[in-house]
């Protein structure tokens, strides 16, 4: 059966048309289980009810297609970001929807055929965006934040404490913002280590906003964890340390370049996105949760600043 004549006998998404609303998730999630994996993939080709229906496809722990069809609903996907979209830290306002559904549509088709993370399938992805932008006008690297964005909502939705509906203990809520604390201020003293080292003002001047936006945050999470009724951590993490001495050592041995700073900047930006993605996994209270979200997105925009700057002063060298 070619792909049109399947889209066909899909049910239609009651908001977009698109075939494979979520009632039809539930058996594409079943029959992921085995050799129809194929089949189910080259489906999600197509509309964002297909891609979503299937994203029972990637669910870690065994779970099985109704239980994870329930959990991600089409119909609310679409819906959450079309009402979300402007709000998003990599938003153009110069672009509509129609530029950025097409990325999310691939994020979660990312999800559902990937069982390891976004940074994991991103040279793939980058791949599969020109064949699934429909009428998008973005290049792969500004939709490569709304891909991954779309990618981290499914893992959210589909941690165990989200489908048991279990909120967070308090102490492990106060856990989790410490691990956030030490992970902000690991980043504000690498952005003011590698600032110190730069030549060109501009990476300097960025960089050392990026340190104050650290350290803006870690004041947020030090007042959240108080008034949870615990105690903020001193210090950063282990690794950070670890992290702290490499910045010293690449230093010295490549002449404190630009480049070499960058890449250290942006290696610290990747772990602190790790750490806020698993902090995202655990069902949160609301209103720590719309905290965490917020600076995830922030460290997300430190990143792909970063990025951007790196690539250019590669180019160009």
């Amino acid at each position: 059966m070619s792909l049109d004549e399947h889209d066909k006998n899909l049910n239609l998404d009651p908001i977009t048309d698109a075939p494979g609303a979520h009632p039809v998730g539930t058996g594409v999630g079943a029959a992921l289980g085995g050799a129809a994996a194929g089949a189910a993939a080259g489906a999600l080709g197509g509309p964002l009810g297909a891609a979503a229906g299937a994203v029972v496809g990637a669910v870690a722990g065994g779970l099985g297609g109704k239980a994870v069809a329930e959990a991600i609903n089409p119909t609310a996907e679409e819906a959450y970001w079309r009402e979300q979209y402007t709000r998003e830290p990599y938003y153009d306002a110069s672009r509509s929807y129609d530029d950025y559904a097409p990325a999310y549509r691939l994020g979660l088709y990312g999800r559902s055929n990937y069982t390891g993370t976004f940074d994991d399938a991103q040279s793939d992805l980058a791949v599969h965006w020109d064949s699934r932008k429909e009428r998008s006008t973005l290049s792969w690297p500004e939709a490569e934040a709304a891909s991954r964005a779309a990618w981290a909502r499914v893992d959210d939705q589909l941690s165990p404490r989200t489908l048991s509906g279990e909120i967070a203990e308090n102490d492990d809520v106060i856990d989790t913002l410490n691990e956030l604390l030490e992970s902000c201020r690991d980043g504000e003293y690498g952005f003011t280590e590698c600032a110190e080292h730069v030549k060109a003002q501009d990476i300097k001047t960025l960089l050392l906003r990026h340190a104050d936006e650290c350290r803006g945050a870690a004041a947020e999470l030090s007042a959240q964890i108080r008034q949870l009724g615990g105690e903020p951590e001193e210090g950063g993490t282990t690794s950070g340390a670890m992290h702290r001495g490499w910045v010293s050592v690449r230093g010295t041995l490549s002449g404190y370049t630009d480049l070499a700073m960058l890449d250290e900047c942006e290696r610290g930006e990747d772990a602190a996105k790790a750490r806020y993605r698993n902090a995202l996994k655990e069902n949160l209270p609301p209103a720590i949760r719309t905290l965490v979200e917020r600076q995830a997105q922030g460290v997300q925009r430190n990143h792909d600043q970063v990025k951007a700057l790196r690539d250019a002063l590669k180019t160009a060298s």
